[in-house]
């Protein structure tokens, strides 16, 4: 019987934790698109906004409701695949981690706090590089 790294199995709760409030936030603008009322956002905020704007706001939150949706599924399948050792999830997180690393730096140059970009750096660095240890990898290439 194989034995799952502790951080395996933790990294695989944190995406879960991750999927449910990517599925909630996906539900919430999918409520946002179903209940926007257009003529009483005009009447409140009157001529600064385009109409096209405003006539797109329930498609607008829809998209962001599906990609969300997407996102909280992937997670969700990114977790189970931890959980049972699929070396794919090892890889998808190890791409996913550097994408959001590089998203960071360009943080820092847009202007981001300093340390908040360091700290949202730091741990995608961290767990890439324990992705990469041979008892993880052993975990996910059984």
């Amino acid at each position: 019987m194989r034995k799952r790294p502790l951080g395996v199995t933790i990294l695989a709760v944190l995406e879960i934790l991750g999927g449910i409030l990517l599925l909630i936030l996906s539900f919430g603008f999918f409520a946002l698109a179903a209940l926007i009322n257009v003529g009483d956002i005009r009447q409140r905020i009157g001529t600064s906004v385009p109409d096209w704007v405003l006539n797109n706001a329930p498609l607008f939150f829809g998209a962001l409701g599906l990609f969300f949706l997407i996102m909280a599924i992937i997670s969700l399948v990114l977790a189970w695949a931890f959980l049972k050792g699929k070396n794919w999830s090892r890889i998808l997180a190890i791409i996913f981690l550097v994408l959001s690393i590089i998203g960071n730096v360009i943080g820092l140059v847009g202007g981001t706090s300093v340390f908040s970009v360091i700290l949202s750096i730091l741990l995608p660095v961290i767990i890439v590089i324990y992705l990469y240890q041979p008892s993880v990898k052993q975990w996910f290439t059984q």
